[in-house]
Parts: C-alpha cells; structure tokens; sequence
C-alpha cells in the first residue's frame, strides 16, 4: 500500500483498550471496524507518494508436545509484524529497508531490554531484516541489488541456505537464458581474505517452450575461517551443482530437481566428502483446488569421517511447502517450533531421508479455505558407518490441515493442526506428538 513519506497513523478508537468492566465489542461492530480499516489503506494504496509499505501482522496461539520421549506439552502465544518500505525513486532505482518486531507475550522478544512482549512493552526492539538498493540498468533487462537482502535454494527444498546476507546479486537474460546469481559476504572476520566465510552462486534458468522449463545452479561457500559456519566445515570449501525441471501438461505439472554437495578442506582432507538429494514432484490443480505429491531422497552417510551429508543451515526452512508442522517445517513459525524432525534428526545426523508427502488445497465461498498435508518418512539406513545404530528405520508419519476463513480480504482467522504418530527410529513405544495453532494473518 502507498503512504506519504510521514508517517501514516491509522486510528480505530473502538478497537482501543476499554476500561475494566466495559461492555465486549459485538461481532458487528469488529465488522465495522475492520471495514473502516480496509477503507483507509484502500486510499492509502492512491497515494502519490513515491513511497510503499508492505508486509503482514501475525499472532499464534499455540500448543504442542513436540518431545517423543514424553507427553510433555507447552502453550504459548507468539507474535509479529514485518513492515517492508519502498522507495522508487526513479524507474531505475529504489531503495528497500524491510524490518520486524517479534515480541511473543510475556517473553523478551527482540528487545533489546527485557520488555518486549512483557509488562512496560515500550523496550526497542526493531530488527533490520533487509536493507538494500535496487538498480535496473537503463535499456536493459538486467537488475543489480547491492546490500542486506533475502537469498535461497527455493529450487533445492532450502536445503544449504535460505537466509538474509550481505552482498550483491544479479539477474538478467542472455539469449534464451535467464542468468542469476551473487556474491556474498558472511564473516569478514579480521579484514583479512585469508579468514573470510564468501558465498558465490550462479544459476541459469532456460524456457524451450510455454509447457516446459529448466535451470542449472552452481555456488561455492568458501570458509577459510578456522570455525564452522551455517553447515560448513571450518577450512572448508563446499561446491554444490544443482539441476531442476518443470513440465506441465494441461492440468498437470511435473518437476524435480537433485543437488550435489562436495566438501574439500583446504588444509586437509579431513573435512572432505558429498553427497546428493533429490526430489520429485506431481501437482495438478483444477478448479479452485490443488493437490501435490512430493517424493524426496537423500542417501546416508557411509563415511568415515561424517562429511557424506547435508549440514544444518542457520534458516530453518527445509521441506516447508507441503502443508506440514512436525516432519516438516511449520511455514508459518516465527518464534515457536520449527519442525522438520524428517531433515534434522535424519538426513543432518547422517542417516539419510525417504519421504512421501501429499499435500492440497482447497478454496469455498464466502473466503473460506482448507490446506491439507500428509507425509510417511524413513531414514535410508539405520546404521551407517557414520551414526550409531537406531531403534529403527522408521521416523513416522504426520497428518496435518488447516480451515481458515479470510476477512475484509486482509484480515485471516484459522486453526490449524498436525499430529505425529512416531516410528521406531525413536525407540520401541515413542510418544506421538501434536501442535495446534490458532493464527491471525494480516497481509498489506
């Protein structure tokens, strides 16, 4: 939505503290409210200003017994806002500060202080997600974007890095290629090349027709640090190449994609090692509703020396487009629990990972919707030479939906639920394992 450059203050007195002993409001007066609320960005939106905000507002309500050696439980509510400004400056250039408050109740937050989410709430607490300039070069179709800002494996499940980072990247086509890619800067360390932590990466993305796509990624993280960082190994160069298609056939789309990983120490071989993952995929969408299967593989590391793996990342956000809270990850987590037991009790401990997951999604009138997700996963050896032996093969299986409803087109009210029911990987009776959720999502 565009505001002027001074702050926009919107004001909704009903919607204020009452005092103690105050009548609730009605359901139709927070209609009215949320009505009046939607009217004022709407004229918000008209605004000539050079100058846009984005982002969203999201409160939880949780709990969840995620520990399967035993039924202990925990409830807390979580919350968040992200404001994302703009600056367009020109057609070329535009400048971006994207930031967020987290300030779950009763907890310190990202407050400096203790306060955040806590009595006297007024503590600082605004983080800098990303802040970055944008340059679209004149007579060109090519993009340079120089500062903080997002950068993944989204083609790759967000295996290795889906984080914010500091550097340039670009994109732009050559012919019938689509070429991307960066470099970026994560430990500087002494100001001295020689103990630095860079990440470079180089993707090109070609489209032979309508129906059918493809794309080819290299990247390198190079640590010449003497500690390890976000997965890799201290003194440790990993090379990754990365392949990926999508095909769609009418109301069908088809796709995969596999990644290869292979760490070389630059003072040793001790860290030396590879390793591979890849996935499948079937979609097809009809009407107002979507269905996906996702199969995904990644062997065990076999390896003397346990460098045959994919590493834990700093981001946490692998396996999480397929609807699930527990195996995978939570899409929606902020400060509660991620999930992804599949990828980190498995594939990061060196016992590799089998998955199945369907998923779907279903949309009703009157902005009512279902999202839908199940998954059964295996680790692809119970014992390899890396890990100690497990219970068993077996990590579980996880049934998970959400039924929301969308209000005033912004404002989005669900619930949504995932149970686990373990496998024998985590012993001979293991406790299975739950989370619930009560959500409000606003989107602007």
């Amino acid at each position: 939505m565009s505001a002027p450059l001074a702050i926009a203050v919107v004001t909704t007195p009903a919607l204020a503290a009452e005092p103690v002993g105050s009548a609730s409001p009605s359901v139709e007066d927070l209609k009215t409210e949320i009505n009046q609320l939607t009217a004022e960005v709407e004229k918000l939106k008209k605004s000539d200003s050079p100058f846009s905000v984005g982002g969203y507002y999201r409160l939880q309500a949780t709990s969840e017994s995620l520990d399967e050696t035993n039924d202990n439980s925990s409830a807390f509510v979580d919350q968040r806002l992200r404001a994302k400004i703009t600056g367009e400056l020109n057609d070329n250039i535009s400048l971006v500060w994207y930031g967020e408050v987290d300030a779950p109740w009763g907890e310190k937050g990202s407050c400096q202080g203790d306060n955040c989410g806590k009595l006297s709430a007024d503590g600082v607490g605004v983080e800098t997600k990303n802040a970055y300039v944008d340059l679209r070069v004149p007579n060109s179709d090519w993009k340079l974007r120089a500062g903080i800002q997002g950068y993944g494996f989204g083609k790759y499940e967000s295996f290795v890095t889906n984080d914010d980072m500091n550097g340039i990247s670009f994109a732009g086509n050559v012919g019938m290629a689509t070429l991307t890619g960066g470099w970026f800067k994560w430990e500087e360390n002494d100001r001295d090349s020689a103990d630095d932590v860079d990440f470079y990466t180089l993707s090109a993305e070609l489209h032979p027709s309508e129906v059918f796509q493809f794309g080819f990624t290299g990247a390198q993280i190079s640590n010449s640090s003497q500690v390890a960082l976000n997965g890799t190994a201290a003194r440790t160069d990993d090379n990754y190449l990365g392949a990926y298609a999508d095909y769609t056939y009418n109301q069908m789309a088809f796709s995969g994609s596999v990644l290869y990983k292979k760490s070389s120490g630059i003072d040793s071989d001790a860290t030396d090692g590879d390793t591979f993952m890849l996935n499948l995929y079937a979609e097809r969408h009809w009407g107002r509703s979507g269905l996906k299967i996702h199969g995904i593989y990644i062997p065990a590391d076999d390896s003397s020396n346990g460098a045959d793996r994919f590493a834990a990342n700093q981001t946490g956000y692998e396996l999480y487009n397929d609807n699930l809270q527990i195996f995978g990850t939570d899409i929606y987590y902020n400060n509660g629990s991620q999930g992804a037991k599949a990828v980190y009790d498995g594939a990061y401990q060196g016992y590799g990972l089998i998955g199945l997951m369907v998923s779907g999604d279903q949309d009703f009138s009157n902005d009512y919707y279902l999202k839908y997700g199940t998954g059964y996963f295996r680790v692809a050896d119970d014992a390899p030479d890396s890990a100690t032996q497990a219970n068993g093969s077996s990590l579980g299986t996880e049934v998970a939906a959400q039924f929301g409803k969308t209000f005033a087109g912004l404002y989005d009210v669900s619930l949504r639920g995932s149970y686990g029911f373990m496998g024998d990987f985590y012993g001979d009776d293991p406790e299975d394992t739950y989370k619930v959720v009560a959500m409000v999502n606003v989107n602007y």
